[in-house]
């Protein structure tokens, strides 16, 4: 037999080689191959579940509820009282855009002569079409006067300027005084509070110590 040429040996050396590419590449296309077969389920549902979640600014659709974060109102009440209302989120269902939940509500309110108060709702709903806004959770009340308030269930009728609660009601002044009622009922314009089955527990102020007449009559005024 004669032995190979030197040709000959290395033809067949190339095909060995090639031969042996050929497998290594197979060793690390096969498996890699099957991974992306198996992550075409995983990219499709990553692909639906972003289509449910699309965020712009601030405004995102998820499944079939829209989310706004962090919205805003701001307007002047007929009495000249400037609000401003703002919620972390606000959510409203696609299939019901009259009503709105709102999360994390705070109401800032700035009267004549410096005035000013803070209602705070962890949650409260907002209708639209009649523009009311209730909650069945407790709200906090306070004001610069340093009244501070808890009212368990809140009612406002915003065209009317009525917010109601069906209570229990407790406020808390800076005095010491402490005020407790079952119901209240507060018309915003002619600034009454109406209250049922109200407690009023008054602490006695320090005195003075000057000599008062109860029976004297302040003289009026004299005129310049």
């Amino acid at each position: 037999m004669t032995p190979p040429t030197a040709s000959v040996r290395l033809e067949t050396y190339k095909r060995f080689a090639g031969h042996n590419r050929r497998v290594a590449m197979l060793r690390w296309v096969v498996p890699v191959g099957g991974l992306l077969i198996l992550a075409v389920p995983a990219i499709q549902l990553a692909l639906s579940m972003a289509a449910d979640a699309i965020p712009i600014e601030g405004i995102r659709l998820e499944n079939d509820t829209l989310v706004i974060d962090g919205p805003t109102f701001e307007g002047r009440t007929a009495t000249g009282t400037n609000y401003a209302m703002v919620s972390d989120r606000a959510e409203t269902r696609v299939g019901d855009l009259d009503t709105v939940d709102l999360f994390g509500l705070r109401i800032d309110l700035a009267g004549n002569a410096g005035y000013e108060a803070e209602v705070e709702f962890t949650t409260a709903t907002w209708t639209m079409s009649t523009e009311y806004l209730t909650s069945n959770e407790d709200v906090a009340v306070s004001d610069s006067t340093g009244a501070r308030g808890i009212l368990a269930g809140v009612e406002v009728d915003w065209p009317n300027q009525m917010i109601t609660s069906d209570g229990p009601i407790r406020f808390n002044f800076d005095s010491g005084a402490q005020l407790v009622a079952d119901t209240m009922v507060h018309d915003i314009d002619a600034a009454r509070w109406q209250f049922t089955r109200v407690s009023l527990d008054m602490v006695p102020q320090d005195d003075s110590g000057a000599e008062r007449d109860p029976f004297a009559v302040e003289a009026p005024d004299a005129e310049n």
